[in-house]
Formats: structure tokens, C-alpha cells, sequence
């Protein structure tokens, strides 16, 4: 929480992200914005996380179990405790909105990141599918890197043929999942997408780790853009909706990698010197606040919705309503961040150093 140690620029994509998933929830006209927001915070995650895991792995003279259970347990610290808080609550409004709950065997899925694993559950707990591939690279990543490097001692090839792995098996999956017709779903299914995750871990390494140029960053941004806005330009090109896109095996890809690709310059950037203090406030707390809000919103905008719905039906109604979800998201979130996520998250071990 220190703001000395924070990137505005990488703060700025956080709160800018968080924005787009819920411009995309609170008007459905305007869902296509949530794929972009999503497809940029596994950009984010896979940017820092590369960051982290090399800085771990480069400073070992062998990379052991006991870095292993460091990394998951400060990633667990930092992830698991808002995940099964919202479990709870996604119960409660469960019960509250459809008036019914899942089943003890499709409930037991959620408690180890199982229910989205090879095919979509869209039951119970939406938002979750998108935590389910980062916490399956959290736990995948580091172990094929231990096994590569019980095999090879040289650490860039071991790293790197990580990378390759995953990239590689998740368009496996992916291609199977659609020879088999089950591709319709690809984009939430939990072993398609953690080479999303992946692609920001293989800018860090080759654009940040291994310096590079302002050149070179200016260019890759110049690239991440267009990749990002890949879907566009072929539906504008094509003619196709961009729903359908959203689900095709390639564009999974390139679009995370766009977003990943426009990190490296946005890292470094410096706000203008003239920007008012609360502007970089509020951008700063959108980020520290993005996870409880991005779980958070979807349950309390819904109660919202159902408590004003007989005034919803005339337009000041259902603006109220929105405007009043996104009031009490903003500040339950703020309160979670505070008084739950940030103190157990102080609670992580230390980095182990060597």
C-alpha cells in the first residue's frame, strides 16, 4: 500500500480494467467491455507474477520445494481469503435472488478451483471462473519450472520451456474441446485459458528482465494495441459479431498477449505533473480495491436491482439502481480491502531470497 513502491501506469490498467467489467455488468449493451477488462487483468496478473517468479528462481542456486510452498503460500494469502469469503456470500445470494443453492458435489468443486477445470459452470458463483486460471497457474507454473530445472541447470532454457509448455497444452485443450463440439464455452474453461496468465509472464521475462529499450517498449505498445483490438478489426473487416469472436481459440491468445505487450511502457509511466491529487487517488484505490470490487458487484447490484425493482421500470428508477449499486460496491469494497483483504494479505511469509 505504500504509494512509493506502486506504478502509476500499471495502477492506471488496474483501475481501467475494473472499469470495463463493470461498465459491461451494469449495461448489457455494452458486455463486450468485460472481455477486454478480464482479458487485461490475466495480462496484469501473468506481468507481475513473471516478475516475481523469475526474481525467485534467478536468486536460488536450485529452485526447491521450499521456493515452491513460498510462492503458493504468498499467493494464497494474497488470493484465497476474498475467494471463499465471496463463496459465502455468493450462498447467501444465491439463496436470496433464485431462492436455491448448488448441490453438495457441485459445491465441493468451488472449494479447490474445480467447477470450471474442462467445462463451463454458469450455476453459481460466476465471476469465479476467471480466479480459477489464475490460481491453477499459481499452482501449475511453478511446479513444471521445478521439474524443467531438476532436469536442466540452465535457468533461462528452464524458464522458457515452462512458458512453451503452457502455451502449447492450453491450445491443446482448446482444440480438442472444439473437435469434440464443446468449444462453445472455451474462453471461461479453466485449462484453455491459463496460457492467457502466461503471456504476460513471457513479456516480463523478455521485455522487463532482460532490459530492453524505450524503443523497443514504444514498439511492443504500438503491437499490444492492435492485438488487443484485434476483435474489432476483424469484426469490422469480416462482418462477424464480436460475440462470436469471443470464443475463437486464437484471439484467446492474441488478445491477452496484446494486453500483456502494452505493459512494459505503460510500467514506467509517469502521471502529468498537473494531475490533481485526487485524480491519482482515486486511480491508486480502484486498483487496491479492484479484486473486492470485481467479486463484490455482481451480488450486491443484483440485490440492489431486486429491492428497487418495482421503481426500475421507468428510466430515473433503474438509473438510481445502477448508480446506487455502483455507490455500495465502491464503498463495501473500500471497507473489504481495509479491514479483510489487506490484513491477511500482510499475514503472507517473507519472499524467500535464496
Amino acid at each position: 500500500m505504500n504509494p512509493h513502491n506502486r506504478s502509476f501506469g500499471l495502477d492506471f490498467m488496474r483501475a481501467f480494467a475494473i472499469c470495463l467489467v463493470l461498465i459491461a455488468h451494469f449495461a448489457k449493451t455494452n458486455e463486450f467491455f468485460g472481455f477486454w477488462g478480464v482479458e487485461i487483468f490475466f495480462g496484469l496478473s501473468g506481468f507481475l507474477i513473471g516478475q516475481i517468479l523469475w526474481r525467485n528462481f534467478a536468486g536460488t542456486s536450485q529452485w526447491t520445494t521450499s521456493h515452491v510452498f513460498n510462492f503458493w503460500s504468498r499467493r494464497w494469502w494474497r488470493t484465497l481469503p476474498n475467494y471463499y469469503l465471496f463463496i459465502i456470500v455468493s450462498l447467501a445470494f444465491s439463496y436470496f435472488y433464485y431462492h436455491t443453492l448448488p448441490g453438495i458435489g457441485s459445491f465441493s468443486k468451488y472449494l479447490w478451483f474445480g467447477q470450471n477445470l474442462l467445462t463451463r459452470n454458469r450455476d453459481f458463483y460466476g465471476v469465479s471462473w476467471s480466479l480459477c486460471i489464475e490460481e491453477w497457474l499459481y499452482l501449475l507454473f511453478p511446479v513444471v519450472l521445478f521439474t524443467y530445472s531438476s532436469l536442466i541447470k540452465n535457468k533461462a532454457a528452464s524458464f522458457i520451456l515452462t512458458l512453451i509448455t503452457f502455451f502449447v497444452g492450453c491450445a491443446a485443450i482448446r482444440y480438442y474441446l472444439i473437435s469434440i463440439g464443446d468449444g462453445d464455452s472455451i474462453r471461461t474453461v479453466t485449462l484453455t485459458r491459463v496460457d492467457a496468465i502466461a503471456c504476460g509472464i513471457a513479456v516480463a521475462y523478455f521485455f522487463v528482465i532482460k532490459p530492453s529499450s524505450l524503443v523497443k517498449k514504444q514498439i511492443t505498445f504500438a503491437i499490444g494495441v492492435i492485438f488487443t483490438l484485434m476483435p474489432v478489426i476483424i469484426a469490422y473487416g469480416f462482418h462477424l459479431t464480436l460475440e462470436e469472436l469471443r470464443q475463437d481459440p486464437i484471439l484467446l491468445l492474441v488478445v491477452p498477449l496484446g494486453a500483456s505487450l502494452t505493459l512494459p511502457l505503460i510500467s514506467i509511466w509517469q502521471p502529468p505533473v498537473q494531475t490533481p491529487a485526487f485524480i491519482l487517488k482515486g486511480i491508486e484505490n480502484l486498483s487496491l480495491w479492484s479484486y473486492s470490487i470485481y467479486l463484490s458487484h455482481i451480488p450486491i447490484l443484483f440485490t440492489v436491482y431486486r429491492i428497487m425493482d418495482p421503481v426500475r421500470h421507468h428510466l430515473f428508477g433503474n438509473l438510481m439502481s445502477k448508480v446506487l449499486g455502483l455507490f455500495i460496491t465502491i464503498i463495501v469494497s473500500a471497507l473489504l480491502f481495509k479491514y479483510f483483504e489487506w490484513p491477511l494479505t500482510l499475514k503472507r511469509p517473507k519472499e524467500m531470497k535464496s
